[in-house]
């Protein structure tokens, strides 16, 4: 007597089937590819600067005068940049963890960072308990994931890992670009959809890459310029909060 499968059962195994095709999908994408800024690239520079005063407006506006104390999740780690970086807002080693789906990221984030925790994994499925940080970073992961079931698993595992009252900081592409088929820019509405019932203040940053990085090579003042043109910025930043009444 042949064995029926439920169609439950059937939908499960083909969505387990269609992340785990989306994971490998987007790990070799990163495999392929270098971890964006270094300490001699233009364009990462301003980058980084333009974030990091937004961030301390951020921070200044909770009250807070350091990091210190606050237990800080970065998704998508890549070789641990950004939690290096968080280490100057008073981030404590020990208190910052990390989770990238990329081997050798993980590998060198390890090896440069060894008081930080990086664990190789899926942001679908965040090995950590439910609210478990105070702060969650993110930064170009959502739109490297074509799949919105996937988009959705992930943003669902921070809200559950992140307190009450705890804040998401996205960094994220606002538009598609033509010329990358692998990325797919978010908009305003759906960021509010895929994190319910939290306060979502937003920003506009960056310029446009191709226009940024040939203007810095160009003239740094060129290239200052150009970025104080809010139609050429390309990202968002928000400050993401989980209340009471979002939903994980």
């Amino acid at each position: 007597m042949s064995q029926r499968i439920s169609k439950p059962a059937i939908q499960d195994t083909a969505s387990t089937l269609a992340m785990e095709g989306e994971r490998e999908r987007v790990r070799g994408i990163y495999e392929r590819s270098k971890e964006a800024g270094t300490p001699l690239d233009f364009f990462a520079l301003y980058s980084w600067q333009e974030r990091q005063l937004h961030l301390l407006k951020f921070f200044r506006s909770l009250g807070l005068t350091s990091l210190r104390d606050l237990r800080i999740l970065d998704v998508g780690c890549g070789a641990g940049g950004t939690l290096r970086r968080l280490l100057d807002f008073g981030a404590e080693p020990e208190n910052c963890f990390g989770i990238d789906l990329v081997p050798k990221h993980v590998e060198v984030a390890r090896r440069v960072h060894p008081n930080f925790t990086f664990v190789e994994g899926s942001a679908a499925h965040l090995p950590f308990p439910d609210e478990e940080f105070d702060l969650v970073h993110q930064a170009t992961v959502f739109t490297s994931v074509l799949d919105p079931k996937i988009e959705q698993a992930i943003a669902s595992e921070i809200l559950r890992t992140l307190r009450p009252g705890g804040h998401m900081i996205w960094y994220d592409f606002a538009y598609s670009n033509p010329r990358n088929p692998d990325v797919r820019g978010i908009g305003r509405n759906e960021i509010r959809e895929l994190f319910p019932g939290c306060q979502v203040e937003f920003h506009r940053l960056t310029l446009a890459p191709p226009i940024a990085r040939p203007a810095a090579r160009v003239s740094p003042l060129l290239c200052r310029l150009l970025w104080a043109v809010p139609l050429l910025r390309t990202h968002y930043l928000c400050f993401i909060q989980k209340t009471k009444s979002s939903r994980a």
